[in-house]
């Protein structure tokens, strides 16, 4: 019997550099379907699926794959190449987290509403800019495979305005219900900005397209619309669906996307790429299983045994602020894993994402 002790792979070429432009052209395409197609799902069916149809199975899985992707961070945990980079800064990859997750627990389990409150507005406006900052690494990730340069400024500039106002518009959406009602009006003002604005922006990405037009591709071409058009959902409605749902698990697969090649990808020799089944099985399972519980944690606040019982009413309170707490510690891990300028992270994505770099 093989000695699971020792990682299983499967070579897949012994030189890469003739597959690497096929890989890397499935990889592009990956990306803009995972963003794609949620979005034409909540934007066009979800509003209208009724709950016993059967769309509304597929967008249980969307549901489900859109919360998932949090825990698929753990998978750093587990490599024992990223462990270099744990060491060296413990403090984001071990101390935040633990922090954000307790403190964040103890908030929803022993604070009052208003407390809470203002930490989902918190917590809404990080996470549509860690949405944007995933949009502009999946951008640059798209232009260096297409063109072997990373982004202008002004493409950055674009893209990064998209997300601010998409932050103006998520207190909206998201924020009205469990807000202050003195603060209803100042959302209204700050969505109605970011609407007018977005037009502004969306020229300004006509006007940077065009004047680098010439170094351009068509694969690049729809990645930077794409990232640039991200948010506008938000202004297109008040459902739900359209305005949060249809970005946010685009966001999620899109991760999941890249998190699939980082736990497939070794390449032990320069030359030399292989297929790791037992770094995909520990990535599945955390999405499974850890993905699940982050899914249906919620649910336990609703239970009638739950809520009629303070003890465990405070302790799904508990868990659901922990699994909360997680999900920024997520945003935290990503913004120093993904850094490039870093010398090994640099090091670890090109590694992992060799049809990209070389």
């Amino acid at each position: 019997m093989q000695d699971l002790s020792t990682p299983i792979s499967v070579p897949l070429e012994t030189q890469t550099s003739a597959k690497s432009p096929h890989i890397k052209r499935w990889f592009l395409i990956s990306l803009l379907v995972a963003t794609w197609l949620p979005i034409a799902f909540f934007i066009l069916i979800a509003p209208s699926a009724g709950t016993g149809s059967g769309l509304a199975g597929a967008k249980a899985i969307f549901l489900f794959l859109g919360t998932a992707h949090v825990p698929a961070t753990f998978f750093f945990y587990t490599d024992r190449e990223f462990q270099p980079i744990i060491r060296d800064h413990p403090f984001r990859y071990i101390y935040v987290p633990i922090f954000l997750t307790l403190v964040t627990a103890f908030l929803f389990a022993f604070s009052g509403l208003t407390a809470t409150a203002f930490l989902l507005l918190t917590y809404w406006s990080w996470q549509a800019f860690h949405y944007g900052r995933q949009n502009w690494g999946m951008y640059a990730f798209a232009s260096i495979a297409e063109t072997t340069k990373a982004p202008r400024f002004e493409e950055r500039l674009a893209i990064d305005a998209g997300t601010l106002l998409a932050i103006a518009g998520t207190f909206k959406i998201l924020g009205t219900a469990v807000a202050p009602a003195y603060l209803h009006h100042t959302f209204d003002y700050l969505y109605r900005f970011g609407f007018i604005t977005f037009i502004g922006v969306l020229i300004f990405s006509v006007v940077v397209y065009t004047k680098f037009f010439k170094q351009t591709t068509l694969l690049k071409t729809i990645f930077f619309f794409t990232a640039v058009l991200f948010f506008v959902p938000i202004f297109l409605s008040t459902d739900n669906n359209i305005a949060f749902l249809s970005y946010a698990m685009a966001h999620g697969l899109q991760y999941i996307v890249f998190m699939s090649v980082i736990s497939a990808t070794t390449s032990e020799e320069p030359q030399r790429a292989s297929l790791s089944y037992r770094s995909l099985l520990k990535l599945g399972a955390f999405l499974i299983i850890v993905g699940f519980a982050f899914w249906r944690v919620g649910d336990l606040r609703q239970m009638d045994i739950v809520k009629e019982n303070w003890t465990y009413s405070h302790i799904a309170d508990f868990l659901f602020g922990a699994v909360l707490g997680a999900t920024m510690s997520h945003f935290v891990i990503d913004a120093g894993a993904w850094r490039l300028r870093m010398e090994k992270q640099r090091a670890y994505m090109s590694k992992r994402f060799f049809f990209v770099f070389d």
